[in-house]
């Protein structure tokens, strides 16, 4: 990697013509320190053919930046070329040239492991350094997140084989012990509590690591209703102190979704219960389906097109309700209410609502409490 504070750019181009001009271009913003005063100095290196350009990326003395390159040499061509530069140099950004009627060569490219293509006709100063520094930014960020899917998976390596088994673990010590007093049987209690905490932290933790590192993931048509059903039933098995209402018939619908659908939705009802300061937390769970009387449109969808009719799930809790401040805060990464909180739950939420492209929506529930709304997009019939 180059810190000399230098932009060092590579330029593989056998016209000596086209080369003259590209090297002028670079240079002439450098040299405009009233319209450009902010403009990082440039050193540029030309080779003539492909193989002498690896030979400065692989062996050269200094680490390059860019590479603006030409896909038609004397001893390369096509999408190869691009190939065996990315091989080379992994660490640099590389810019393709391409003539008139090569855009498509151009965009074949980039998927390639280009960043950026440029026509040579339509090349002017400006663009050329605008698009050498956007590429080189570009790179560092697609390098940034690669380091980042790298730790999400040592993360979630260390989460599955090694926290959950260690919680297991003392699961199955606690289950094996007797109580003699009732001082001791809450003891046990405590620890069996912690340890199915420590477990389910663990499976969210998991679940939102692999959402992370799969942002294009597959979506299907998943039944809502069943989906929805299993979760209010797990939650009233598992939490018999609070008051649950809901329709009695799961609604038949499906939406547009993935194998993840109950943790959005388990997370959405635990975190209502989780955060209530009641002696009897109450839960209503409701579903609207579009197409009927009153069915609701989002007023502002997130591609900035057409309204969206969606299918929503409400869950209007009587806790304390979110403060306005904070209705997006709580949906942020990290973030959490509470000293010891983990501020995972609605973070987890809108990570699968966006893959879903659905929406969600915090509202204030009457007379206390808050409504989480979830809008699910119908799957097409």
């Amino acid at each position: 990697m180059n810190t000399s504070g230098t932009r060092r750019v590579l330029l593989v181009e056998d016209s000596d013509s086209d080369a003259q001009l590209y090297v002028t271009m670079l240079q002439e913003l450098q040299a405009d320190p009233v319209n450009n005063p902010t403009a990082t100095p440039m050193a540029v290196e030309r080779v003539a053919a492909l193989e002498p350009g690896l030979v400065e990326l692989t062996d050269g003395e200094q680490a390059y930046d860019v590479v603006l390159l030409d896909l038609t040499l004397p001893d390369s061509a096509g999408l190869e070329t691009v190939e065996r530069v990315v091989a080379a140099d992994p660490d640099v950004a590389v810019v393709v040239l391409t003539s008139v009627g090569d855009q498509q060569l151009g965009a074949e490219a980039v998927d390639t492991g280009a960043q950026d293509f440029l026509i040579k006709d339509h090349v002017t100063p400006r663009v050329l350094n605008k698009t050498v520094t956007y590429a080189q930014t570009r790179k560092a960020q697609t390098k940034q997140i690669e380091r980042q899917r790298n730790e999400l998976s040592v993360l979630n390596w260390l989460i599955r084989h090694e926290i959950r088994n260690d919680a297991s673990i003392i699961l199955g010590w606690a289950s094996g012990l007797e109580a003699d007093t009732p001082s001791e049987q809450r003891s046990l209690d405590r620890i069996e509590d912690a340890g199915e905490h420590i477990v389910s932290l663990t499976k969210s933790v998991g679940e939102l690591v692999s959402t992370l590192e799969d942002e294009t993931a597959d979506l299907t048509a998943v039944d809502l209703g069943a989906v929805l059903d299993a979760e209010v039933t797990r939650l009233r098995e598992n939490h018999e102190s609070v008051s649950i209402s809901s329709a009695e018939e799961p609604p038949d619908v499906s939406v547009k979704a993935n194998q993840f659908l109950g943790t959005v939705l388990r997370n959405v009802l635990l975190n209502a219960i989780d955060h209530n300061d009641t002696d009897t937390p109450t839960l209503e769970i409701s579903v609207q389906l579009p197409g009927v009387a009153g069915a609701e449109l989002d007023a502002t969808p997130a591609d900035g097109g057409t309204e969206q009719e969606y299918v929503w799930v409400s869950v209007a809790d009587n806790g304390p309700g979110i403060p306005d401040g904070t209705k997006d805060s709580v949906m942020e990464k990290a973030y959490s209410s509470d000293a010891d909180g983990t501020g995972i739950g609605l973070y987890l939420v809108k990570q699968f609502m966006n893959q879903y492209d659905g929406v969600v929506r915090i509202e204030d529930n009457t007379p206390r409490g808050a409504v989480v709304k979830l809008g699910f997009v119908p799957a097409s019939t």
